[in-house]
């Protein structure tokens, strides 16, 4: 029986009336809704009541997707992706480069050129017909290669820069490996209905809204360009005419200054200045939209996390846990113990640790919050392996079995059956792509002199394999995105088979990391293709061609900003424009876990407790699960502990500011307005979020390139006052 058939047999054509249904109601009142229309808006699988009822499983084969502005927007977007995510690598705080943002772009371009070229005659080929949804995708090319933090650091921190071919041949090689581990796991985290994937529900539903209701006086397009151009002329203001709004914190008000403890706990508005304990936030680009389309259940556990963030860093500091007081409060440098910045070259030979040298310099230490960070990250993982064996090994048994690859996959969503009129992408393109990777990769470790073993390779694949599977269910059922999670274990398991070669363990950290980064950004997007009905095959296409341009770009402009800010990159605060963070705190991993591991976390190290807390973490979801079996009704099963604990080290890094709002805002979507207006939730809660990460995205990058110096040159403010005002107590 075909897919087909067994959906038609379960009435799920009945589901598809029902969306329809639901899209052409109006708005209403919740007393003006009756109980009938309360369950068909709110139903107790999560999955469902957004993929099935928030977004439609309209589709007109007949549309091309294969065209000449699929191919001009693709190649040009992933152009300007991977540039612009190069510039926010080496931001103050990190900010991705938003799917939705590229979106709209190509959907802005896309009219256009629908509009102005001609349709007759030779031009018929390059304008087809109207712009239609199918030639929307954007492309994971639109990221900062974690393969340019090694040239990064090779150059800050090395004086050392490698071959431009061998350079961009290690960007691309980690990326594709990720792509052809993405292919296998297809059917298990891209398919199902439960796979939701929430990362890209609001695209999918800002799409629909602008291909669908076409109409500017369709409700949902009127408050989607509406909002957009709120927040977007909104942030001109706290980005650039009053930056101090982008966290005003009461208490650091009051104090003046006076106690570096207040600054600590209550500031934020700064880089690496402090946890911004109850601070207002009034800038979009830190808030962002993601609290409206995070499930309440991710919500709330990430929430208790944050809780546990503020008493867990001002205990280890103020109790002066690993020496904490002798350091920053917050920072990613690696120190000696009298609190001087660690000069790693010195205990290097050849880039080798030298353990004579070693003996000359002294140990290196941490910052407390630093320390914690990679403590929570290994109980984060441990506790993801065993919260997703005990609650969902069913789901995932099947990728670990060579005879799932069959023909004749069976799967009940409504999405995926209007998908099984295009042709797949065959298993073998993946194998194929992923062998190819996988030379390269052997062959840029040999040539670059990474110090990275073929077996080291082989085994950290492996590894990255699994954790792919299992991070990737999990991300998929509750939005719990990150991208650094797991760097941790690659880190340590590197350093464990090749000790003091930092180097080797960037590299390590690199195919294990950055290959499951990958393979997860292009799973979302094959489950945006489904939800958008755009053909296997073209998203393929769109994904591969867009990585290769994207790593020649993350190269150029790497060695452009890092040539222009090598100043501002080294030093540890950075400057309001530009910082070193991330490359710092990659080079400080390296080395600590490369260089430095036995002596910081062996057995009588400072930070023996670190690869510990792997073991601890595997062993935190299991009462929790045993409870649920208890007690069933307890609501046990609600508790998700890598969620929790990783959340518990959020604020170690960066500006902190946004956390109270983000948390109230968050709470007031998906508890309150999604229970009290049930419709106006299902119809245009995504849509909000969207024009809000829209219009933010939009308005950060033109002013990245008008007045922030992305383009070469910085423009500062006017002063506008004869006084400094300032509403929160600058690092000093």
């Amino acid at each position: 029986m075909s897919a087909i058939e067994s959906l038609k047999e379960k009435d799920s054509i009945a589901k598809v009336d029902e969306v329809t249904s639901v899209e052409d109601k109006d708005v209403g009142d919740a007393e003006n809704v009756s109980d009938y229309d309360k369950e068909q808006y709110l139903v107790g699988d999560y999955a469902h009541d957004v993929s099935v009822k928030v977004l439609s499983t309209q589709d007109d084969p007949k549309q091309p997707a294969f065209t000449f502005r699929f191919l001009f927007l693709g190649l040009g977007l992933s152009c300007f992706g991977s540039v612009l995510a190069q510039i926010y690598y080496f931001k103050p705080q990190t900010v991705s480069v938003a799917r939705l943002f590229l979106l709209l772009i190509s959907y802005f371009l896309g009219n256009l050129m629908a509009w102005a070229i001609p349709r007759k005659g030779f031009f018929k080929y390059l304008n087809p017909g109207p712009f239609n949804i199918k030639e929307v995708l954007c492309s994971t090319a639109s990221v900062s290669s974690q393969a340019s933090e090694i040239v990064a650091v090779d150059d800050l921190y090395y004086n050392n820069k490698l071959n431009p071919g061998l350079a961009i041949f290690t960007i691309l090689a980690s990326q594709l490996l990720g792509y052809g581990f993405s292919g296998i796991l297809r059917e298990f985290l891209v398919y199902p209905t439960k796979t939701w994937w929430p990362t890209v529900i609001t695209s999918a539903n800002v799409l629909q809204a602008l291909h669908f209701d076409r109409a500017l006086s369709s409700k949902r397009v009127r408050l989607f360009w509406i909002v957009f151009a709120a927040v977007a002329v909104w942030e001109i203001i706290p980005q650039y005419i009053f930056p101090v709004l982008t966290g005003v914190s009461i208490f650091c008000l009051i104090d003046n200054g006076r106690h570096d403890w207040m600054r600590n706990v209550f500031g934020g508005a700064s880089n690496n200045e402090g946890t911004g304990l109850l601070a207002a936030c009034f800038d979009w680009n830190y808030i962002g939209g993601g609290a409206l389309w995070t499930p309440l259940q991710t919500q709330i556990n990430q929430d208790i996390g944050l809780a546990l963030t503020y008493i867990f860093m001002v205990a280890l500091y103020y109790g002066n846990v690993w020496k904490a007081k002798n350091f920053p409060f917050m920072s990613q440098d690696l120190f000696y113990e009298n609190g001087t910045t660690y000069n790693q070259t010195l205990i290097l030979t050849n880039n080798v640790f030298d353990h004579e040298k070693y003996l000359e310099q002294g140990p290196a230490f941490f910052s407390a919050s630093n320390a914690w960070f990679l403590l929570v990250s290994n109980l984060a993982l441990g506790s993801c392996l065993v919260h997703v064996f005990l609650w969902n090994w069913s789901d995932i048994s099947g990728a670990f079995q060579f005879t799932q690859f069959r023909k004749g996959f069976q799967v009940d969503d409504p999405h995926y059956a209007e998908m099984l009129k295009y042709k797949p992408v065959p298993h073998w393109w993946f194998i194929l792509l992923l062998a190819a990777a996988f030379t390269a990769a052997q062959a840029t470790n040999y040539k670059g002199d990474s110090g990275l073993p073929w077996w080291a390779l082989i085994v950290l694949l492996i590894m990255c394999f699994t954790l792919t599977l299992i991070y990737g269910f999990l991300d998929s059922i509750t939005g719990f995105d990150l991208n650094f999670f797991g760097s941790g274990f690659f880190q340590m398991i590197t350093a464990f088979m090749i000790p003091g070669k930092p180097v080797a363990n960037m590299y390590g950290t690199l195919y294990g990391q950055n290959t499951m980064n990958q393979s997860l950004t292009l799973l979302a997007d094959f489950k945006l293709g489904q939800y958008t009905k755009v053909p296997p095959r073209v998203t393929f296409f769109a994904q591969v061609s867009g990585a290769v341009v994207g790593a020649i770009l993350n190269y150029i402009m790497l060695i452009n900003i890092i040539d222009n800010n090598r100043a501002a990159l080294l030093s540890i605060a950075g400057t309001r424009l530009w910082s070193g963070q991330n490359p710092q705190s990659y080079n400080s991993n390296a080395i600590s876990w490369g260089a430095l591991g036995p002596q910081m976390f062996g057995k009588g190290g400072i930070y023996f407790m670190v690869p510990v807390a792997l073991a601890i973490g595997l062993v935190l979801p299991i009462p929790f699960w045993l409870l649920h079996k208890k007690y069933p009704k307890g609501g046990f099963n609600y508790v998700i502990m890598p969620i929790i604990t990783q959340y518990s080290a959020w604020l170690t890094v960066g500006i902190n500011t946004s956390i109270t709002f983000s948390v109230l805002i968050g709470l007031f979507s998906q508890y309150y307005v999604r229970k009290r207006w049930p419709r106006w939730f299902t119809k245009y809660n995504y849509i909000v979020s969207g024009a809000i990460d829209g219009g933010t995205q939009v308005m950060i990058f033109l002013l990245s390139f008008a007045v922030f110096g992305a383009a070469g040159v910085a423009h500062d403010f006017p002063t506008w006052l004869n006084m400094h005002i300032s509403l929160h107590v600058p690092v000093t």
